[in-house]
């Protein structure tokens, strides 16, 4: 575990927050001193500092999961869980059904990424987008969900549409599928977007 094992809200300096666009957490559940207040109180210094907080996790199924999330979701503008991330969280099965958990604990879009099954988009306002997943030659899956989370963070930075922002994170979790090792497939953002453009994508199941 490393560093993680010991990192909590004293190690981080605050000035950072000044001017921030974003604030991204990242690895939740990894980081045991760290994970639940003081992600709370990161978030919310965040969010009075006018950044838009984005949350990723990244967990291996145990007891009290939800317990220690869910009172950070008031504080979180965008959840980015995968499928298997949020059915241990939830105990759920059903896409929808996870995601409308996660509104209604706080967040306001919840962005639930389900691999080659691309990803499912919902806003607390009821707004729901599908996205789909690029067709590549998958070689490591390693760091795709990051990929996906920073694609997607890139486009509300560029002021893209909800759509077009998880379209972008699509392609950069694919992208990073066909090479070997989490920072693999990515070469800018010139590239990715012409990557969409010409890329097929793979069949939704809804």
């Amino acid at each position: 575990m490393g560093a993680n094992a010991v990192f909590s809200f004293e190690d981080i300096d605050l000035d950072v927050l000044e001017g921030a666009q974003f604030v991204h957490c990242g690895g939740f559940f990894l980081m045991p001193k760290f994970d639940g207040p003081d992600t709370t109180k990161l978030l919310r210094l965040a969010k009075e500092r006018g950044a838009t907080t984005t949350m990723d996790v990244l967990g291996m199924e145990r007891e009290g999961m939800a317990d220690l999330i869910l009172p950070c979701l008031p504080f979180v503008d965008f959840f980015m869980p995968n499928l298997e991330e949020a059915r241990m969280i939830t105990g759920m099965h059903g896409p929808d059904e996870m995601c409308k958990s996660f509104i209604n604990a706080g967040t306001k879009c919840v962005c639930l990424k389900m691999g080659e099954r691309g990803s499912l988009v919902v806003t607390s306002s009821g707004e729901r987008i599908r996205t789909p997943a690029f067709k590549v030659n998958v070689v490591d899956t390693t760091g795709c969900g990051d990929a996906w989370s920073a694609g997607f963070i890139t486009g509300l930075s560029l002021k893209f549409s909800l759509e077009r922002a998880a379209q972008l994170g699509s392609a950069c979790g694919s992208l990073v599928a066909s090479g070997l090792g989490s920072d693999a497939g990515i070469v800018d953002l010139q590239a990715t977007l012409a990557f969409i453009e010409h890329t097929p994508t793979l069949p939704m199941d809804d």
